[in-house]
């Protein structure tokens, strides 16, 4: 089903997308073209870590595209998924694969990107398995003794928005939000690059290009090897860090019109050098 093309290479995908819009009958072209509304617009919705990327592709996407006009608009996952539905947005934006319960959406990812574990250059620890990272989110290890570093209490900061990187991990770890420690609550990766840059005890989840990049222009944070792998864009696109996702359009029917023409711009290898930019890896 093209609903689980995050099973897919893109190869796969792009030939399941080809098959699909063949054998589509004509009563699904008519739904389809009622949820892309004007031929020339498109409403997207969803990630704040997509909405970067995604607000570049469709400026450029406008330019060779005259009369084309795309509306990039931030609100987090669960809107991505609500707006898609409702039919108030054309193509969600989603930073992870769909799940069993997301049948009801077919999926375009667009590119690779991991969430990364954070603490602050002051800290000594370098790395965390899985283990610890469930110690540290349940409240089970709540001092920096117990990681390595000097005895001091930990502060963790996590976001807030559901379907985001907290999630994932809380998938990953098979814990529940119930089990959440008691923690700072944030909205972006940019609120989680900020905490651990002012909290020498802090730690926090945020997207890998985004902290690579603070990094790199000296924002005071450092991501931690997880289970031994360095969290990079390097081990994401070597398939070897445990913290991967893909990062995902969604739509609610099979694309046409502009919002196929998007989608497949969006996926495409003219866009490589826009997702490198945001530190993303591209999709393979």
């Amino acid at each position: 089903m093209i609903s689980k093309y995050w099973y897919c290479s893109r190869a796969q995908q792009v030939a399941i997308a080809l098959l699909s819009l063949v054998l589509a009958s004509p009563s699904d072209a008519q739904q389809s073209a009622t949820v892309v509304g004007t031929r020339n617009k498109l409403t997207i919705t969803g990630s704040l870590t997509l909405y970067p990327l995604v607000t570049d592709l469709a400026r450029r996407f406008e330019q060779s595209h005259p009369g084309a006009k795309i509306d990039v608009q931030p609100g987090g996952s669960t809107k991505a998924q609500a707006d898609v539905r409702s039919g108030a947005a054309d193509i969600g934006m989603m930073p992870r694969a769909l799940r069993s319960s997301d049948q009801d959406l077919f999926a375009f990812p667009i590119a690779r990107d991991g969430i990364a574990v954070l603490i602050n250059t002051d800290n000594a620890v370098r790395g965390i398995n899985t283990v610890q990272l469930a110690g540290v989110i349940t409240g089970r290890i709540s001092n920096w003794k117990a990681l390595g570093d000097r005895d001091a209490a930990i502060s963790l900061a996590l976001r807030e928005e559901r379907e985001g990187s907290t999630d994932m991990i809380l998938e990953h770890l098979k814990l529940q939000r119930s089990q959440i420690t008691r923690h700072k609550p944030i909205t972006t990766s940019a609120d989680a690059i900020k905490f651990v840059a002012n909290t020498p005890n802090g730690i926090s989840l945020a997207s890998i290009g985004e902290a690579e990049r603070s990094a790199r222009n000296g924002v005071p944070i450092k991501l931690l090897a997880y289970n031994g792998v360095p969290a990079a864009t390097r081990t994401i696109q070597n398939h070897l860090y445990g913290l991967s996702r893909p990062m995902t359009l969604i739509t609610r029917r099979l694309p046409e019109g502009l919002q196929k023409d998007f989608i497949e711009y969006a996926t495409s290898t003219q866009v490589t050098d826009l997702q490198l930019k945001y530190g993303f890896v591209p999709y393979e």
